[in-house]
């Protein structure tokens, strides 16, 4: 197995005695029409058999199986409740307003744990008290649960994160509470980048060396058609400059910082291309193509602009040709 980044390492955490106190974890499982992974998401947090969690299920009112399997698991948690909400964040939020546990942690219900996870969380955050958030290691798995790829905690900056960069695997993300009474939840006003966002907001208040990684594998995120980020054709990029602007904006932020405003919003128009082309919205996809272009013409490679274009005008060639062949058949067939 490929060794994490670096930076902040943390030593191996020790066993807890049979003495010891176990912190509290808070787990929010934000909830939604996820009905046929629900149960093996619940089933792994079972399965952690961690002494002093505190779990809470909250369903935005789903009209699947979610509300059925979450009532025959309730009588495990801390706190659940069926009904409409303003969507994820909300559910996240109000669950961490009542949490009472040391260490916060969220856990989309198509996502689930690995064996002994919460114990490791757990035992990192006991021997390194002068940490803020853990990020480990998390695999990226198809429906049926099989492993396509590993994605290694990368560096938690606020020049990492600013240009919209690699940001850690949130379900095997935790943080202190006391993080979040200082700086607040998920912003309930974000649908695609609400991990994004606060993992920035962390990095903006806290030193890097207060953020600790761990190359052990503890949750799976599910790679699947009907997550948001796969549907969200460059509205993510709207909410990140959004929030980019209202950063830079800020009188305090530091210069460094501020200087990358240019090369930040170019990134961002350039992955909405990478978006929009994968959602089939070419014409768009060249539009923010050409957007980043003028903002920093010198950030991509020349290589790297072409095989983009390239890709994009195969793409809008193949959906002509596609729509002209459905057109002729309907023609046929009238």
């Amino acid at each position: 197995m490929m060794k994490p980044p670096s930076q902040n390492p943390i030593s191996d955490p020790a066993p807890v005695g049979g003495d010891a106190a176990w912190p509290r974890i808070t787990l929010v499982i934000p909830s939604f029409n996820q009905g046929p992974y629900l149960e093996g998401c619940l089933r792994s947090v079972l399965s952690q058999n961690y002494p002093n969690l505190e779990w809470l299920v909250l369903d935005g009112g789903s009209t699947d199986t979610s509300p059925d399997i979450i009532r025959k698991y309730s009588r495990h948690f801390a706190y659940w409740h069926i009904g409409p909400d303003r969507g994820q964040a909300d559910a996240i939020a109000r669950g961490w307003d009542m949490a009472t546990g040391e260490i916060l942690a969220w856990l989309n219900s198509d996502d689930f744990y690995y064996p002994e996870a919460l114990a490791h969380v757990a035992r990192t955050f006991r021997d390194n008290p002068q940490i803020v958030m853990l990020c480990g290691t998390m695999a990226i798995v198809d429906r049926q649960d099989n492993v396509l790829r590993l994605k290694r905690p990368p560096k938690v900056s606020a020049a990492s994160l600013l240009p919209w960069g690699p940001v850690p695997g949130q379900p095997a993300t935790f943080v202190r509470k006391e993080v979040v009474g200082a700086l607040g939840g998920p912003r309930i006003d974000l649908r695609y980048v609400l991990d994004w966002e606060l993992w920035l907001r962390i990095a903006l208040a806290y030193p890097e060396s207060r953020v600790a990684y761990s190359d052990t594998i503890l949750a799976a995120s599910r790679e699947w058609d009907g997550t948001k980020t796969s549907t969200a054709a460059g509205r993510d990029a709207a909410e990140v400059r959004r929030v980019l602007g209202e950063i830079f904006q800020k009188p305090d932020l530091p210069p460094s910082l501020a200087a990358l405003q240019t090369q930040a919003l170019a990134r961002v128009w350039w992955r909405q291309s990478q978006s929009e082309h994968a959602a089939g919205a070419h014409r768009r996809a060249f539009a923010s193509l050409s957007r980043a272009l003028r903002l920093a013409p010198r950030q991509f490679p020349v290589g790297t602009i072409l095989k983009h274009c390239v890709r994009i005008a195969s793409g809008s060639l193949a959906s002509g040709v596609h729509g002209l062949a459905r057109s002729g058949r309907a023609e046929g067939s009238s």
